[in-house]
């Protein structure tokens, strides 16, 4: 009985489809310019919904009752921006004494050891690389204005590091960098903190150990 081949159908080689670039820029920009326009939109509204409420609570037989509309809050936040940078996807924050702070209020913590540092304090602007393996690239792009100042180091009664002025004001301090130099209670300190608005976080630009 004479054997009979079969022979096997040719497999059909699958090829990799064509990415057009330029295509997915622009893909990337306007997902990039929608988010922006929302993140702009959300302010405005609680910016908006201060003054409602400001407008409810309207005393007629008060003339000056809508002054108050002068210390509207400034969100500055609002002028934060996300986008593609060399195919890497980069964030704007503000630094808020331990976060990163967003146009969509998100908070995300910034290391101990960057904020330390570079001297971080609140207000600071900060841009966020986030590349293709993960990982986090940090800069600071826009400072703002600082005053320094001289304190003391003090400890609260949960064991959270503190600087306290000569006019009584106390700040908060990294705590990673207070452990790691070990310094103690009663440690001069010269700090740094934002000159418009001192909040209650300061950087640590000097110390003399008692």
């Amino acid at each position: 009985m004479a054997e009979t081949t079969v022979k096997a159908k040719p497999t059909l080689k699958k090829t990799a489809p064509v990415i057009d670039v330029d295509l997915m820029k622009k893909h990337s920009q306007m997902v990039n310019f929608l988010k922006n326009e929302i993140g702009t939109l959300e302010v405005e509204f609680k910016k908006m919904k201060v003054i409602l409420d400001l407008l409810m609570n309207f005393d007629p037989s008060d003339p000056k009752s809508l002054e108050n509309q002068k210390e509207l809050p400034e969100l500055s936040n609002k002028d934060l921006q996300s986008y593609s940078e060399e195919w890497v996807e980069v964030i704007e924050w503000l630094f808020d004494g331990r976060f990163m702070v967003g146009a969509d209020q998100k908070k995300y913590p910034v290391p101990m050891n960057y904020s330390s540092k570079t001297k971080l304090v609140p207000g600071d602007k900060l841009k966020l690389k986030v590349m293709a393996d993960g990982k986090f690239i940090y800069k600071l792009i826009q400072p703002v204005d600082r005053k320094h100042l001289k304190a003391l180091l003090s400890k609260t009664d949960d064991n959270k590091f503190t600087a306290n002025t000569e006019d009584g004001k106390i700040y908060f301090l990294n705590q990673a960098a207070v452990s790691f130099f070990k310094w103690v209670p009663g440690d001069e300190l010269y700090i740094i903190i934002n000159d418009k608005d001192a909040g209650s976080f300061a950087a640590i630009e000097a110390i003399i150990k008692k």
